[in-house]
């Protein structure tokens, strides 16, 4: 009795023992994944054909030809695909339930509470590859709201965070109603404003006055740490003197990001649709010091202001059309300017962004850049590594390099062929996209309704859908049925109608 009561003791502790090792080796599995890849572009060196990467805990741990694929991970096996880093959105204002604030001077704003994480933008941009997005406010503004870095995936804002102080948005282009010369006025008048403020911050700590710290108590903000000191002012263009004498936590809380942005602590986006406008956007940088912090948000046409850019040193986001037409105002004459060309002449670094999300997508700005005569590996940086230092974050996305972020891309052939199709994305390790299981795809290239969808406007049974003449889903046979039905009940009601005349 004992010897068997020992026994089924020992017993118990060794399969509590193998199934402590199989639930940690299944956990270790999921924090482990590996991706076979026929062809693998790294944007960090030779191209490697039938390579193998290697992501642990988020991060790329091993890449090559001669990486051998663990035991013990999920392995997606893209052996006939090319692999590549997801691409990087510089700027979008897509995303949000409004792209634009009615302020024409809000730094104090965040698109945080405008970003929609259920937006369809977010779905399309998995479909096209795009792993990293900065969202920015839109251009309709004077001085716009704060942006975020996120990944297009995620139920919260904080799930799909990437970086939280992506920077200020600017515009030296008319908001709706301004003129040139107001938007200029309007743009000065704010870093007028902030000086203003800090002066009179210094004065009233000079005369013992404690007005700004009683608003700061009363509207809760934190003075205690380091917002709770005061510190010089930095910055490389005009300073206050005398801000040691003021905690930080006084300043005002709509005037804090222009602080930041002066002091060389936020990035700096400033749109430019015009040509005209690029001098506006760099005398303002310039005067208030944070030029080094620049990125000129442009359109096509600024490729007359080349030379400025240059000479200023900033790089530049540039949206589509890359190819722009210009009409000669005497002759009548059209011609077609290639735009980055123009701007690499002057050697001014370029990062692309889509116009939307399909026709326009990244690999379509990649690849009219390369139809264009753009040598291949310029045209995937504009659209993967570029963007990616831009935004501060070259070291961890846009390559494929041991320690950067296990952001892949997995295409069904050459990802800038107009027949590849995004067929995997893994994101920090996790896959977040499947074609073969994206439903909207299926309903579309399959014509038949997933089990368990409603039509638009139709009942939730599935069916075969029709097309309805216009390349969009239409009806179900389940509502054709109920028609026919409808119509043979209408049809016994008139006769009865007759026989009764």
């Amino acid at each position: 009795m004992l010897l068997n009561t020992v026994r089924n003791a020992a017993l118990r502790s060794t399969f509590t023992v193998l199934a402590f090792a199989v639930t940690a080796a299944v956990a270790l599995a999921q924090d482990r994944i590996a991706i076979k890849a026929g062809r693998i572009i790294t944007q960090s060196g030779p191209e490697i054909q039938n390579g193998v990467i290697v992501i642990e805990n988020g991060r790329i741990t091993a890449i090559g030809a001669d990486v051998k694929v663990p035991w013990d991970v999920t392995v997606i096996d893209g052996s006939k695909m090319t692999a590549m880093p997801g691409f990087v959105e510089a700027h979008s204002f897509r995303g949000m339930d409004r792209p634009n604030e009615n302020v024409d001077v809000a730094p104090f704003l965040s698109v945080r509470d405008s970003i929609d994480p259920i937006a369809f933008y977010f779905e399309e941009c998995l479909r096209y590859g795009i792993t990293t997005i900065n969202i920015q406010q839109g251009n309709n503004c004077v001085v716009g709201g704060q942006g975020l870095v996120v990944k297009p995936f995620g139920l919260t804002i904080e799930e799909m965070l990437v970086r939280p102080d992506a920077g200020l948005k600017l515009s030296a282009t008319p908001k709706f109603g301004f003129s040139s010369a107001t938007q200029a006025q309007a743009l000065r008048n704010a870093f007028g404003e902030l000086r203003r403020h800090l002066e009179q911050l210094v004065a009233d700590a000079k005369d013992g006055k404690d007005r700004a710290r009683r608003e700061a108590l009363f509207q809760g903000r934190d003075l205690e740490g380091e917002k709770g000191k005061g510190k010089p002012m930095a910055g490389s263009a005009w300073k206050v003197d005398g801000l040691e004498l003021v905690a930080r936590g006084e300043v005002d809380q709509k005037q804090e990001p222009l602080l930041d942005l002066v002091e060389g602590k936020l990035n700096a986006y400033f749109y430019c649709g015009r040509a005209m406008d690029v001098r506006t956007a760099l005398e303002v940088a310039r005067e208030n010091g944070f030029l080094a912090r620049t990125t000129l948000v442009v359109d096509g046409s600024c490729w007359k202001a080349a030379a400025q850019i240059a000479e200023a040193g900033v790089p530049i986001i540039l949206g589509a059309p890359l190819v722009v037409i210009e009409r000669d105002p005497i002759t009548g004459k059209e011609s077609e300017v290639f735009a980055p060309a123009k701007f690499q002449e002057k050697g001014v670094r370029i990062a692309f962004s889509s116009s939307n999300s399909t026709t326009e997508s990244l690999w379509f700005q990649a690849a009219t850049a390369v139809a264009n005569g753009w040598p291949r590996e310029k045209a995937l940086e504009a659209v993967t590594k570029n963007p990616a230092e831009f935004l501060g974050l070259g070291k961890r996305v846009g390559s494929l390099e041991v320690g950067k972020d296990g952001n892949v891309v997995l295409c069904s052939g050459d990802p800038l062929s107009i027949t590849s199709t995004v067929q995997y994305v893994v994101i920090e390790g996790k896959q977040v996209y499947d074609r073969s299981k994206d439903i909207r795809v299926k309903s579309l290239v399959e014509g038949k309704l997933p089990a368990g969808t409603t039509p638009m406007g139709g009942d939730a049974e599935a069916g075969h859908v029709h097309d309805d003449g216009c390349g969009t889903i239409g009806h179900t046979d389940a509502q054709d049925e109920k028609k026919d039905e409808k119509k043979e009940d209408k049809k016994d009601g008139d006769e009865k109608k007759g026989d009764g005349r």
